[in-house]
Formats: C-alpha cells, structure tokens, sequence
C-alpha cells in the first residue's frame, strides 16, 4: 500500500478537480503495475472551506496540521513508517492519466532512483497582459535554461523521507534577523530534497501535470522572493552544501521564434524589478527593523480554477 500524501492549504477552488485527475491516474497506476494506493488529504494551516467539500469523499482520510508544508508532508510519513516510499503532490494542479504510473514504475525498477518527480507544464495564461505572456513562455520553455538537476516539489515520489526539524537545525544565531527567520526551520520541500543528491538519484517522468505559473508582478515577486529567501535560508543551515544551480542556455534562446525572444526581455526587465525589491527587504528588515518580513504569501493567480 502506497500513501499519496495530498498537501494543500486553502484550495477549494481545485481540490475536487485535482481529486479527479488523481484517482484517474491511480486507477490506471493500480491495473498497470498490480499496486494499491491509499489518499490523505493534509489541509496544512488552512482556514478556507476545503474541509467540507471533502466531508462525503469516500476512501479518503483527510488531516488537519499547522506548522506549513514541511510539517504536513512529515506527519504522512510518521504515520506510515513502513511504506517503501511515499508520493506527494500540491493540490493545484492537474495529473496526467500516465503520471502515477510512470512515477511507480520509477521507483519499482531503478532502486538508484530516489526521487522520481512529474515534468512540469504551464496553462496558458487567462490574462492577456505582455507580462503574463512572458512568464508562461518562461516556465514553458523552463526558463531557456540548462537541464533541471532538481526535483518538481509539485508532484514526487521518495524513498526515506527525511527533512530536518527545526530542533535538528543548526546555525549561527548572531546571522538571524527578522528577514532570515531561521528559527522557523526549513519551509521548502523540493530544494533541500534535491540537495546534495547524485544526479542518478533523481529521474523526470514525462506525463507530468498542468499548474498555473504567476501571471502578474506581484505574484513573480512572491515567487521569486520564496525561492530566493529560501536558497539563503538553507546556505545558513547547510554552509557547505550548495544548491545546484541552472544557468542561461544562451544557444536555446537563440534558437526561440523572436516573439519569445521578445517575451524574455520583457521577462528580464520584471526580473530586475523583483530584485531590486528583494534587496530593499533584505536590507531593511535585516538591517532596520524588528518584525518580520512577510513572506510566503499567496500567489492569488495561481490559485484560479484549473478547469
């Protein structure tokens, strides 16, 4: 019997479809490979009616955890101590009728293999903006950027689960600040998952699932500011262990129709928006002031029903 953890936080609107494309995809998953599935949706600190659109799901076990993302994924794994490995997925998104199947077969036959994760593909955009034609070119083409080297959090399979609590953390306490907040522990799955990993212990599924990327500055900002925030966060609690990072892949960008060329640009431009106000953050809440810096925000457009 195989969990498949569902995290999810305040997603009525695409908890049932993505509940659809999943059970979809398990069945076939179960006829192919002779495998059984179990589902827990974990609302983590979620405060939207999910819970009663899911009160007449059958076979289904639904949870209730605070503490964010992390500490969801965690309570799955304690509960089910003895699984062979344990597939998580977002609840905003939708699942290919392949996607489970290729993820088990994964972890079935190629033992080296420790995370098998889903390809990732946007849906077009529903504004009509130059922006959020740019980011949806941008995560189409995976930024124009050399091959992925770690794991799509969205949707993965993994053996021994391990992310650190925040008691088995260790750093500098003089480096914290109201900015960095590293007393609350590691907030991102799928970047400390994929560190320090060998390239053979992580494998793409093509099937993959269907997400909807930001669509607008402040939502690109929200992004980018977790992502970034996040990298620092995990240079302080792993000093020597440095998070693989992708760069331009200047011959695909050439080779991109000019009206994505154009895109990129446009992209780039709100790029440097995103840091210059990461940096404004960083010095005055690092520097300035006491409380806090808000982050992890909702990205609002993403969020939008998926179908």
């Amino acid at each position: 019997m195989i969990p498949i953890g569902i995290t999810a936080r305040n997603e009525a609107k695409n908890i049932r479809i993505l509940l659809s494309t999943l059970r979809e995809s398990v069945r076939r998953a179960e006829a192919a490979l002779h495998l059984r599935f179990e589902l827990h949706v974990i609302l983590n600190d979620n405060e939207d009616h999910t819970p009663t659109l899911l009160a007449d799901e059958k076979e289904l076990t639904v949870w209730q955890t605070r503490g964010g993302l992390v500490e969801a994924q965690r309570a799955l794994v304690h509960a089910r101590p003895t699984a062979p490995w344990i597939l998580f997925t977002d609840a905003d998104i939708l699942i290919h009728p392949d996607t489970i199947t290729e993820l088990a077969a994964a972890m079935q036959e190629h033992p080296e293999v420790e995370i098998a994760y889903a390809e990732k593909y946007p849906l077009p955009p529903l504004r009509r903006t130059l922006l959020a034609q740019a980011l949806y070119y941008f995560n189409l083409r995976e930024g124009y950027q050399t091959k992925r080297l770690y794991c799509n959090g969205q949707c993965f399979a993994i053996r021994r689960w391990h992310i650190p609590t925040v008691a088995e953390l260790r750093w500098d306490p003089a480096a914290d600040n109201p900015f960095l907040n590293l007393a609350t522990g590691i907030r991102c799955d799928d970047m400390y998952l994929s560190l320090g990993r060998a390239p053979e212990a992580l494998r793409c599924t093509p099937a993959g699932i269907q997400y909807r990327p930001p669509e607008t500055l402040r939502g690109m900002f929200r992004k980018y500011q977790r992502m970034r925030l996040e990298l620092e966060r995990l240079a302080h609690f792993f000093p020597r262990q440095n998070p693989r990072r992708r760069r331009l892949d200047h011959s695909r960008l050439r080779q991109a129709p000019r009206r994505e060329q154009v895109l990129y640009s446009s992209f780039q431009a709100a790029l440097l928006l995103c840091k210059i106000a990461y940096r404004t953050q960083q010095f005055y809440y690092g520097r300035i002031s006491k409380k806090p810096c808000a982050t992890w925000l909702p990205v609002t457009e993403t969020k939008e029903p998926l179908g």
